[in-house]
């Protein structure tokens, strides 16, 4: 009896470590990087309108001829990551909605590729009932200013742009989230900036680097001994 209830424990333990280890969570699942050959599909590899700029699937993949339109520091050669390297999140290849995890989240800007000429980047608590916006960046910050979070609940992004406000939850929809397959728990998040555009969502591009709550730790530790407890039970 006490070895079941070791073993369920550890497993259920285990399991929520497990859940963890997407700190990305929402609607949608995790999929690898296709070619990128601008065909419009996933929504990611959609043409730009914006001149010469490119979408946010050639700024990240990168080795695409560089991009147009560039703002405050941008790099024409994008972040050059290699698509092999990344994985995009969505349903069925359409943008969909995003909760990032409590924790440590480290935000970089990375690039402004046209759009707007104002701009405000943030988050916000989307269990609160009327949330606070906490802005990170706007067009006065140049590429590679960082800002950190400590997030003590779930927390959502959001890009306002004039009387346009995209968020990550929900519609209406212009952020976009990506993952790298090497480097533990770096992210990218490209934004759109205006409603039924063209959804390059290549207008603000920022990486993330993420680090979990303290608790998490300790629950995978938990699991761990609970696991190393049933081994010594049943030895």
């Amino acid at each position: 009896m006490c070895s079941k209830l070791i073993s369920s424990l550890a497993v259920l333990i285990m399991a929520s470590a497990v859940m963890w280890s997407s700190p990305v969570t929402g609607t949608g699942t995790w999929s690898s990087w296709p070619q990128v050959n601008n065909d419009g599909t996933p929504f990611w590899d959609r043409t730009s309108s914006d001149g010469r700029a490119c979408n946010i699937g050639y700024f990240l993949a990168g080795g695409f001829g560089g991009c147009g339109n560039l703002k405050n520091g941008t790099p024409a050669s994008g972040l050059n990551l290699g698509g092999s390297n990344l994985e995009y999140y969505s349903n069925n290849d359409a943008i969909t909605s995003f909760l990032l995890a409590p924790g440590e989240w480290t935000f970089t800007l990375e690039g402004r590729i046209a759009g707007s000429s104002t701009f405000e980047v943030g988050y916000y608590y989307p269990s609160t009932p009327l949330p606070t916006l906490y802005p990170l960046f706007n067009q006065t910050n140049t590429v590679g200013d960082t800002a950190k979070v400590m997030a003590n609940n779930v927390i959502a992004l959001y890009l306002m742009d004039g009387s346009y406000f995209f968020r990550s939850d929900s519609d209406p929809l212009g952020v976009a989230a990506f993952r790298h397959t090497v480097l533990p728990n770096q992210f990218y998040f490209g934004f759109e900036d205006r409603p039924r555009g063209d959804w390059d969502m290549n207008d603000v591009v920022l990486s993330a680097h993420y680090v979990p709550e303290p608790g998490t730790y300790a629950l995978i530790g938990a699991g761990l001994l609970g696991l190393g407890l049933l081994r010594r039970r049943l030895s």
